[in-house]
C-alpha cells in the first residue's frame, strides 16, 4: 500500500463520500483513488477557491465534515481566501493539498512555504514527511476536523505519496478521542441563575456557536422559563426562528425592534456570539449597565467588547440547559411581555415603503417580492455581495437556521456561489436559492459551470447594478467621483443559457413575474438578472462604511 492509499482508506472510514476538487499532478492518484476504490463522489471545479468553497458550503449544510483537495504551489495559493472564511467560520473541513516532493528542493512550486501558509490560513496543518508518520498525520487531521472544528490542510509531498508502507496489514485506526461536551461550572450557573432571577427584562442573543452547538431546543425552553425574546447574529438568522418571541437580526441589518429590545433589557444571556460592533449596533446593545451572562466554548471569546458579569466557557446547549433546569428549581415561570409579542407581530408586517425604480427596478421591491414568492417552510438560501447582500439580509428570512448561509465571513465577496454549490450537494433533492451582486457573481462566474455539469437545482438570483455598489454609495458621501465604481456586466441571461442553464431578465417592475417563473423550474440551475436601480441606499450602508474606515 502507497501513503496516498492509506489517507484515501482513512477518509473513507471516517465516512467523507464527497470530494470537491481541481485536479493537479500533486493530487490526481489520490483523487481517482478515492472515486475508484472507495465510491466517493467527485466534484470537480474549476478554480481552487470554489472546491474549499464548494467543501466548506457542503459542511455547513450538511452538519458533516467537508473535503476539498487541491494541488501543489498555484493550487494552493488559489484557495487562500476559501480557506481563511472557512476558519472564521469554524467549518469542520479537511484540504488534502499536494505539495512538491521533499528531493526537489528547487521546483518552483516549492518556492512558496505551504505549511507555513496553512498556519496562516487554518492555524491547523502537517506535512507528510515520510510513511513513518503517516498515522499521527491523520489524527492530528482527524482530530482538528471531528474534535476542535474548524479547518485542516493535509500537505502531502509527491514522493511520501508514492512510498511504500513498510507494514504490510496497515489499516487506519482513529487516533482521537470522541469531542466531550464541555459543561459549565456549577459556582457559574448558580451566579448567573441569582442575575435572572432578579432580572426585569432579561434577553437572548445567539449567533454562530448557539447554532453549531445545535441549541435550539434549549435556547427555547430557557426563553419560555425567562418570557424573553431571542435575537441572533447575522450568521445565525432563522435560529429558534418558530419562536414566538424571536427578534430576528440584531445590529444595523435588522429591524429597529430588534436593537431597542436587547439595548432595554437588563440582563442579557449571549449563547455563542461574539458581541462584535455590527451585532451590537456599535455598542448599543452592550451599553447603560447591561448584565451580560456569555456562553462560549472558545476560551478567548470573552471581554473583547464589553465587560461580562458571568462568563462560561462551554457547550452551548449543555450550559443553557444547565441553566434553564437550576431556574426551574428557584423561579416560576414568567409569560412574555403582552406588549411586545404586538409590536412584534406588527413589526412583522412588510412597512410601507416608498420605491424608487427610476428606469430600473429598486431593489428593495425586488427582495420583497422574492421574500414572498419563496416557499416559506422550504427555502435554503446562501447570501452574497456587497450593499446587494444588505438589502437581501434586511428583507429574506429562512425558517430554521441550517436554511442560511451568508458569503462574507471574511468580508469578500464573490464566495456564495461556491457554498450554494456545495448546500447543493448537501440537500439532495432541495432547491437553494443563491441571492448575489453582479461584481460577486463574476469573481468566481466559472463555477457556475459545475452546477450546469450536475445539473444542480441551484437559483441565483443577480441584482445587478453594473458596479461595485457598496464602493459607489462610499464614493457618492465621499464626494468623490463616482464612476470609478461603474462595472459594466454582460447579459447574464444570455451568459446563463450559453451555459447551458435558464435564464431570465428583470428590467423594470412589471417583470418581476420573472422570479416566479425562475422559481416555477423545477430541474436545473437558474439565472435571474434583476436590474436595479444602484442609486438606492439602505440606511445602515454608510454607516457600515464608516466604521470598516
Amino acid at each position: 500500500m502507497k501513503a496516498f492509499q492509506a489517507v484515501t482508506d482513512a477518509i473513507a472510514a471516517e465516512g467523507l463520500d464527497h470530494l470537491f476538487a481541481v485536479m493537479g499532478d500533486a493530487n490526481q492518484d489520490m483523487i481517482v483513488d478515492l472515486g475508484e476504490r472507495h465510491g466517493a463522489t467527485f466534484v470537480h471545479a474549476h478554480h481552487e477557491a470554489g472546491a474549499v468553497g464548494m467543501a466548506d458550503g457542503y459542511a455547513r449544510f450538511s452538519g458533516r465534515p467537508g473535503l476539498a483537495s487541491v494541488t501543489q504551489g498555484p493550487g494552493y495559493t488559489n484557495a487562500t481566501t476559501s480557506l481563511v472564511a472557512a476558519r472564521l467560520h469554524r467549518t469542520p473541513l479537511m484540504v488534502i493539498a499536494g505539495h512538491a516532493s521533499l528531493r526537489d528542493p528547487y521546483n518552483p512550486q516549492a518556492m512558496v512555504d505551504q505549511p507555513a501558509l496553512a498556519r496562516l490560513t487554518t492555524g491547523a496543518t502537517v506535512r507528510m514527511e515520510s510513511v513513518h508518520n503517516v498515522d499521527y498525520c491523520l489524527g492530528e487531521a482527524f482530530r482538528q476536523i471531528k474534535v476542535r472544528k474548524g479547518p485542516f490542510v493535509l500537505n502531502l509531498p509527491q514522493d511520501v505519496q508514492q512510498a511504500e508502507i513498510p507494514d504490510p496489514g496497515w489499516t487506519y485506526r482513529p487516533m482521537y478521542m470522541p469531542n466531550t461536551l464541555q459543561p459549565p461550572r456549577t459556582q457559574d450557573v448558580e451566579e448567573a441563575v441569582g442575575l435572572l432571577a432578579s432580572a426585569r427584562r432579561p434577553t437572548i442573543l445567539c449567533g454562530l456557536g448557539a447554532r453549531n452547538s445545535a441549541a435550539e431546543s434549549a435556547v427555547r425552553a430557557l426563553a419560555e422559563r425567562l418570557g424573553a425574546p431571542i435575537g441572533v447574529s447575522n450568521l445565525a438568522a432563522g435560529f429558534c426562528a418558530d419562536h414566538p418571541l424571536y427578534l430576528g437580526i440584531s445590529g444595523g441589518l435588522g429591524s429597529p425592534l430588534t436593537v431597542e429590545t436587547l439595548a432595554e433589557s437588563d440582563v442579557m444571556v449571549v449563547v455563542g456570539a461574539s458581541l462584535n460592533e455590527w451585532t451590537t449596533d456599535f455598542g448599543k446593545l452592550v451599553a447603560n449597565e447591561k448584565k451580560i451572562i456569555q456562553i462560549d466554548d472558545r476560551p478567548d471569546a470573552f471581554g473583547w467588547f464589553a465587560r461580562v458579569a458571568v462568563g462560561m466557557t462551554a457547550d452551548a446547549a449543555t450550559a443553557v440547559s444547565a441553566l434553564t433546569d437550576r431556574l426551574a428549581e428557584t423561579v416560576d415561570a414568567r409569560r412574555p411581555d403582552p406588549g411586545l409579542l404586538r409590536r412584534l407581530q406588527d413589526d412583522r408586517k412588510p412597512a410601507a415603503v416608498r420605491y424608487d425604480d427610476a428606469d430600473a427596478t429598486d431593489p428593495r421591491r425586488a427582495v420583497r417580492h422574492l421574500e414572498d414568492a419563496l416557499p416559506k417552510d422550504d427555502r435554503v438560501l446562501v447570501l452574497d455581495g456587497g450593499h446587494a447582500a444588505m438589502v437581501c439580509a434586511k428583507i429574506l428570512t429562512v425558517p430554521r437556521a441550517e436554511n442560511w448561509a451568508i458569503g462574507w465571513d471574511f468580508g469578500a465577496v464573490g464566495q456564495g456561489l461556491a457554498l450554494a454549490i456545495g448546500a447543493c450537494f448537501a440537500r439532495p433533492g432541495q432547491r437553494v436559492t443563491h441571492t448575489t451582486g453582479d461584481a460577486s457573481f463574476m469573481m468566481n462566474v466559472a463555477d457556475f459551470h459545475t452546477a450546469v455539469r450536475h445539473r444542480l437545482p441551484l437559483t441565483v438570483i443577480v441584482f445587478n447594478d453594473n458596479a461595485v455598489g457598496q464602493e459607489k454609495h462610499d464614493l457618492v458621501h465621499k464626494k468623490l467621483n463616482p464612476s470609478y465604481a461603474d462595472l459594466p456586466e454582460p447579459d447574464f441571461a444570455k451568459l446563463a443559457a450559453g451555459f447551458g442553464a435558464k435564464g431570465f431578465t428583470v428590467r423594470t417592475p412589471d417583470d418581476l413575474g420573472e422570479i416566479d417563473r425562475a422559481l416555477s423550474v423545477e430541474n436545473g440551475p437558474v439565472l435571474v438578472d434583476v436590474r436595479i436601480n444602484g442609486d438606492v441606499e439602505l440606511a445602515a450602508s454608510w454607516e457600515i462604511a464608516k466604521h470598516l474606515s
